[in-house]
């Protein structure tokens, strides 16, 4: 092999290599700020309206404990959020964005000024971390200065130690927050060493939640029956969608203070729908979704193998396969002039038997 050759594989191996890692950055960047398959608009809701069948005189709040904005991970504006809401019948929400309260000042603002009939919203954030998700619901007087201290990172993929996680439940209820522990189900699947039931129990949580998107879970529902903790559901809503689940209170007063006081009490029930409410919504189509689609997947692959606890090996295999591929071709490239000469100089050498014949 030539020094020529090598020195042109070595620039080849460096613009494949600059070519893929430019896509895993851009697949990994899509994964945290994922593409929303439709582009919405506050028009979207307004032919559109649905509430579930319950005890009226019984309870009078229909509450969302958990939903997100595209300050997050989510694809509605806080406007829309709101208009998503009311449409699925709820009349109060918690803004949960992960990591950040960024949205909160603006959805609050717009539902005291535009629908401070209709919806109350509360302060939250969803703590996030690669061990557990917990919402942190604060009461309405907090100041913005001191709940924004709760986050003090951006990261998903932190991983806190027990204290850690014990010091933002302290910190939370040092506000007079309420701490919700989210998705069990789910988080046993895709965090790492995540704690027991128990171990929140012990450290003080409020509620967990019985009920994630279509997920009813019925242990830890039973969990809390049993520990004389909060049962509170949650739509987890990134992107607008059927509702499966509505907390239910009862306030003396529809406001903010009244609504959180309730929660305070941990006086809530449910209404769970296994069959879903309908969602008789058509979004636009989104055509920036169908080109970034396959490059986002691939940032999809990376998260679901760092959620693994083979995370070393799988990564060791994806670039065995992306370099070995990227060196099987090169074998290929050198071969090919080597095959093309001994097959010319095979038809030669027929050219000149028949000739001799």
């Amino acid at each position: 092999m030539s020094k020529a050759y090598v020195k042109s594989m070595l620039i080849r191996l460096f613009i494949f290599s600059a070519i893929v890692w430019g896509i895993i950055g851009i697949s990994i960047s899509l994964v945290f700020n994922e593409p929303s398959e439709y582009k919405y608009s506050d028009s979207d809701w307004d032919e559109f309206s649905y509430s579930p069948e319950y005890n009226v005189t019984q309870w009078n709040i229909l509450l969302d404990s958990h939903s997100h904005t595209f300050y997050s991970d989510g694809s509605l504006t806080p406007r829309q959020n709101l208009l998503w809401h009311i449409s699925l019948g709820f009349n109060a929400m918690v803004l949960t964005d992960h990591n950040t309260f960024d949205g909160i000042s603006e959805i609050i603002t717009i539902a005291r000024q535009e629908f401070n009939e209709t919806i109350k919203v509360l302060i939250g954030v969803e703590w996030t971390t690669d061990r557990c998700h917990l919402n942190l619901i604060l009461p309405p007087s907090t100041e913005s200065e001191d709940y924004d201290e709760l986050i003090t990172f951006k990261s998903h993929t932190y991983t806190p130690t027990d204290q850690e996680i014990q010091d933002i439940i302290s910190s939370t209820h040092n506000l007079g927050g309420l701490v919700v522990v989210n998705h069990i189900p789910w988080s046993l699947e895709f965090c790492r060493n995540h704690p027991t039931r128990d171990q929140f129990l012990a450290w003080g949580v409020d509620y967990i939640e019985a009920v994630n998107e279509e997920i009813y879970d019925v242990e830890s529902y039973q969990f809390c029956l049993d520990n004389n903790l909060g049962v509170i559901t949650a739509t987890d809503m990134h992107e607008p969608e059927p509702v499966y689940s509505w907390t239910t209170l009862n306030v003396s007063e529809f406001s903010e203070e009244a609504i959180f006081n309730e929660l305070k009490e941990k006086r809530t029930g449910f209404i769970y729908d296994g069959s879903a409410s309908p969602y008789d919504v058509e979004h636009k189509s989104n055509p920036f979704y169908a080109v970034v689609f396959p490059i986002y997947k691939i940032g999809a692959m990376f998260k679901e193998m760092y959620s693994s606890e083979k995370f070393g090996s799988l990564l060791a295999s994806f670039f065995i396969y992306i370099y070995g591929g990227f060196l099987l071709m090169e074998g290929l490239k050198a071969l090919t002039p080597k095959i093309k000469m001994k097959l010319k100089r095979k038809d030669e050498i027929e050219k000149k038997r028949k000739n001799q014949k």
